[in-house]
């Protein structure tokens, strides 16, 4: 399962591997492993949540370098002040359609063969 790295401004704040997908809209969600540097930013994260702080500008890259939602949003949900460190998920929303088939080949195609299944009749 490839690993995605997850970038507030120039820096790898921690990584993912997105395990969680709905490849119909286009998003994707995991366990957020955050590296040292996230430190610097959970705060504001924290206090986005609650909408008492601006929102962090955040972007995933996939291991060839590229960003995975180049339109989409990317969000950080932390639970871990009431939940501990395992309580923390990315989701990245507005993956584009040809990004997701590569990076979520299984579940691209799985979404694209329920598409063509004819409708039954009543």
């Amino acid at each position: 399962m490839p690993q995605f790295d997850i970038y507030a401004g120039a820096v790898c704040i921690g990584h993912s591997w997105l395990e969680h997908r709905d490849a119909p809209i286009g998003v994707a969600a995991g366990r957020f492993v955050p590296a040292p540097a996230y430190a610097l930013v959970q705060p504001a994260v924290l206090a986005s949540a609650s909408g008492a702080g601006p929102d962090v500008a955040l972007r995933v890259l996939a291991p060839d370098g590229h960003e995975l939602a180049g339109e989409g949003s990317v969000q950080i949900v932390d639970y871990s002040p009431e939940l501990g460190d395992d309580a923390i998920e990315v989701h990245v929303i507005g993956i584009e359609p040809e990004r997701y088939g590569r990076w979520f080949p299984t579940q691209a195609t799985g979404f694209q063969d329920t598409l063509a299944v004819p409708p039954r009749d009543p």
